[in-house]
């Protein structure tokens, strides 16, 4: 008896193929996410050099007014600082809320992936289960078929 082919071959391979293309994505998926955690962190280190310098900025300058002396030029130049500071600190904090948003769509994602991942898995671990109980099946009857054949025959000689 010819062994049979698995007669869900062709839609456990095309199963397989999209599986693999799925970890393709999701190793793609990965990847962007990695980009925008060191985008984040790269938004908040900035963020806080920003803060770190203009606190220096501006104790530097607390400290020379305070030997120096204030003057109206100085009032205006110290006024002016603080404003231009408090707007890059704002579009700091903006970049950086921004690029928290995104890791947090990227994380999203990547975890929609690997629950589709886990199912193609489960799914896929079904199949083979079931392709090797058939042929297991397969093998079981090939080898009743053989030793019925070779009963057969030892009858026939008897006889």
């Amino acid at each position: 008896m010819p062994r049979q082919q698995y007669p869900l071959e062709a839609p456990r391979k095309l199963r397989d193929e999209r599986a693999d293309e799925l970890v393709q994505a999701l190793a793609q998926q990965i990847a962007r996410t990695q980009r925008a955690e060191a985008k984040l962190a790269e938004r908040e280190g900035a963020r806080r050099q920003h803060a770190e310098r203009a606190a220096e900025a501006v104790r530097a300058e607390q400290a020379r007014l305070a030997v120096d002396g204030v003057s109206g030029a100085d009032l205006r130049r110290v006024a002016d600082f603080e404003v231009a500071t408090k707007a890059q600190a704002e579009l700091l904090l903006r970049a950086e809320a921004e690029a928290r948003q995104e890791l947090a769509q990227e994380r999203a994602a990547e975890q929609k992936l690997r629950q589709e991942q886990a199912q193609r898995e489960a799914e896929a671990k079904l199949v083979r289960n079931h392709e090797a109980g058939f042929h297991e099946r397969q093998a079981e009857q090939v080898q009743k078929a053989e030793e019925e054949a070779a009963l057969e025959q030892w009858n026939g000689r008897r006889r």
